[in-house]
Order: C-alpha cells, then sequence, then structure tokens
C-alpha cells in the first residue's frame, strides 16, 4: 500500500461512525471520475460507431455539381 492509501485509512479508522456517511459519499463522488474510455464516449458516440461497422462504399458515381442544379431549379423554378 502506497504511503498516501495508509494515510488515508488511518484517518478513516480515526473518524467515528456517524461521520462515515460522509467519506463514503465523497469516495462515491471521486469513484465517478476514474472512467474508463469507453465510458467516456457518449451515447451519440457509440451509435455513430456502430452505424459505421455497416457503412458500405457507393459504387455508384454522382455528379454533386448536377445535382444541386437540379435541386434549386426544382426548388426555385416558380421564382425565376
Amino acid at each position: 500500500m502506497t504511503q498516501i492509501k495508509e494515510r488515508a485509512f488511518n484517518i478513516i479508522q480515526k473518524l467515528p461512525d456517524d461521520k462515515m456517511i460522509f467519506v463514503v459519499s465523497i469516495l462515491e463522488g471521486l469513484e465517478g471520475l476514474c472512467i474508463s474510455q469507453e465510458d467516456e464516449k457518449s451515447v451519440s458516440q457509440r451509435a455513430y460507431q456502430d452505424l459505421q461497422k455497416y457503412r458500405k462504399e457507393g459504387r455508384q458515381e454522382v455528379d454533386y455539381k448536377a445535382e444541386l442544379e437540379q435541386a434549386l431549379e426544382e426548388k426555385y423554378e416558380s421564382i425565376g
């Protein structure tokens, strides 16, 4: 056991039982700081990673300029 842990253990042993609830509360709060990297990821990040597993390469060539022009014409044809 390291010296710091021994010191903490000795301090905890000297505390009366009615004060232990505060120590437990503090320790539970500290336990939240010691999370693994997997737990650090948010739900949305994990969902995104799951979706990436199923992602496939597109085999069809897309002319994005032509797609954009067509979409703009459809949207704004009533104006022009």
